[in-house]
Formats: structure tokens, sequence, C-alpha cells
């Protein structure tokens, strides 16, 4: 049709009107075109991330497509200056929401990805901080539509991000303590030096993580108490994490007679050492059996070992079965000390 037939459309004519839903509805068959072709590729990737994506990509595409072939139909269509003005403010404004709704989306499925993630990987703490992170992005996503939709109205939004930067560090000030807790609490949660349900020692503080949040981390003692303990001073402290640990220690130092002739001594420290490596429980390179030396008159030999399990309460039985055995082997060369026996 030539271009001058078409530039004497107007919106009053149902010709106008026509083009104008002619175009909303190319753009919305050409978006659906495309996301349909998107959709293919996401499915043929195997990966479930992407398909996750389109869906939540899909309903503001869709709009935007709608929204970008009838902003296209104007071109053809006679329309008063004003009118033509307000026209592209309206559409510069949907567009602006569309993009925010947009990214909304994007952050709710990114959030239920990265939760299911962590909490498959065993990363519960970090699974935690993920709806917090949602939501941050949010609130930022909603402040960036609004402050874009001001500006599409002649709105200066200098002055606005002027104020909010006052207000923003006056609140910073304000929350100097909070926010170092939050900060810290980011910190442990992403180093992971703790989990929940680990035994550690935060400073002087023992016992086990029941929870990592926000402002305190939660250590109950061995006298089932609860100690919250901030973490800012977490996040700056000496942590041992007894969780972490291949095996339990072993150590006994076992009195002898000090005038204890070499070669039983000899012979008992070879016979101490094959009772050690016999324990099941007991890595057998990790056995050492040393005579010590002389302390306050009496002959001192340390029997050290790693355990093959990292449970106390496993070691427990085991541990007192196998002193008594050493201690008897003593007896039995006659090296214990006079009045002792096992």
């Amino acid at each position: 049709m030539p271009m001058e037939l078409l530039s004497t459309r107007t919106l009053s004519d149902l010709d106008g009107l026509l083009y104008l839903g002619i175009g909303s509805v190319a753009g919305l068959a050409i978006a659906r075109a495309a996301l349909s072709i998107v959709r293919r590729l996401a499915s043929a990737s195997t990966n479930p991330v992407h398909e996750a994506f389109v869906r939540s990509a899909s309903p503001p595409l869709l709009l935007l497509g709608f929204l970008l072939g009838a902003r296209a139909s104007l071109r053809w269509i006679e329309v008063e200056p004003t009118l033509r003005d307000d026209l592209h403010t309206g559409v510069r404004v949907a567009f602006v929401l569309l993009v925010a709704w947009g990214v909304l989306r994007a952050a709710s499925t990114a959030g239920e990805l990265a939760r299911s993630g962590f909490h498959a990987r065993g990363r519960v703490s970090v699974a935690l901080l993920v709806p917090v992170a949602v939501r941050v992005v949010r609130w930022l996503t909603i402040g960036i539509a609004v402050l874009g939709v001001l500006s599409q109205f002649g709105v200066d939004v200098t002055h606005l991000l002027a104020g909010l930067g006052i207000g923003g560090i006056a609140m910073a000030l304000a929350a100097q303590k909070t926010l170092e807790n939050l900060f810290g609490g980011l910190s442990v949660v992403l180093d992971q030096p703790l989990r929940p349900g680990d035994s550690c020692r935060i400073g002087s503080v023992k016992g086990v993580v029941e929870e990592i949040g926000l402002r305190s981390t939660r250590v109950r003692t061995a006298d089932q108490t609860v100690v919250a303990l901030p973490n800012a001073t977490v996040a700056n402290a000496e942590i041992e994490n007894m969780s972490v640990r291949t095996g339990l220690r072993y150590q006994m130092v076992l009195p002898m007679r000090p005038d204890a002739p070499a070669d039983t001594l000899e012979a008992c420290t070879h016979e101490l050492a094959d009772l050690m490596r016999a324990e099941p429980m007991l890595t057998a390179a990790s056995v050492g059996v040393q005579v010590k030396g002389w302390n306050a008159g009496i002959l001192e030999v340390e029997c050290t070992a790693t355990t093959t399990t990292t449970k106390g309460g496993d070691f427990a039985p085991v541990r007192e079965r196998l002193t008594i055995a050493l201690l008897r082997a003593i007896e039995a060369r006659r090296l214990n000390l006079p009045g002792t026996s096992a």
C-alpha cells in the first residue's frame, strides 16, 4: 500500500485502529515464534535450568512483543504530536515495567533453583540465605523500576538518588553493629568453617552448632545450654571444627618401675605396640610406643595412635579395654609400680 495512504490514517479511524491491532498481533506472533524456537533449544540441552528460565521469561516476553508491535504500527498512523508523545511515554513506561517483571520472575526462578541445589549438596546454611538474596534483588528491581517510571514522566530522579544516598548513609551508621553481624554471617556461610550439627570450639565456647542465622550463631554446649555468638565475633574468632577430623587421638602414659631392665623394657614396648596394632579401631601405621624417660622418679612410656572412627562414643569402650590390656601386659613382665595393678 502506498506510504501516503498509510500516513493519512488516524487513531480516530477504523483503519488506524486496525493497523494498531495488526501491529500488536504481529509483534505477539513474532515473540511467540521466537519463544517456540528458544523452548526447543532449551529442551534439547537437557538442562532443567534452561527450561525453568524460559518458562519464567515467557509471559513478559510475549507482552513485550505485543508492545513493540503496537509501537511499530504508530509509524504508519497519523497522530497528533501531543498524543504521540503521550503514547511514546506510555510505551516506555510499559517497557520498564515489563523488564522489571521479567527480572522479578527470573530472580524467583534462580532462587528456587539455587536453594534446591544447595540443599542437594548439603549446604543448608547457604540455602537459608537464598530467600534473603532474592528479596534484596526484588526490592532493588522495584526501586529501579519506580525511578525509571518517574524519569519517563519528567521527574528529576537525581535529587531522589541524592536523598536516598544520604538516608542510606545515616541508616548504615545507625545499624553499624547489625550490618557487621550480617556480613559476618555471610562470611561464615560462604566460607563454611562451620555447618549446623558440627561439633566445634569457637573461642572459649565448645559445643554443637545448632543454627547459623543472619545475626548470630547458636551453639549448644555440653551443659545443654545454648550460647548465641554474634556473627562478627564468629567471623574473627579462632574456630576448631572437630566434625571434619579424620580420627581421634589415643594417648596413654603408662608408669613403670624406674629400675626396669633395658631388655625387658624393650620387649615390653614391642608387645604394647603389637597389642595396639591388633586393635581394629586403631590405624596400625599411626601406632607409636616411646619411652619418655623419668618423671618424679617414675619411668614413663607413652602410647599413641589414631582411631579409624571420629565418634568418641564408639571408641570409649575400646579405649577402656585397650588401656586395661596394656596395663596387664606391663604387670605380666613385672614392670608395674609396686601396689598398682589393672
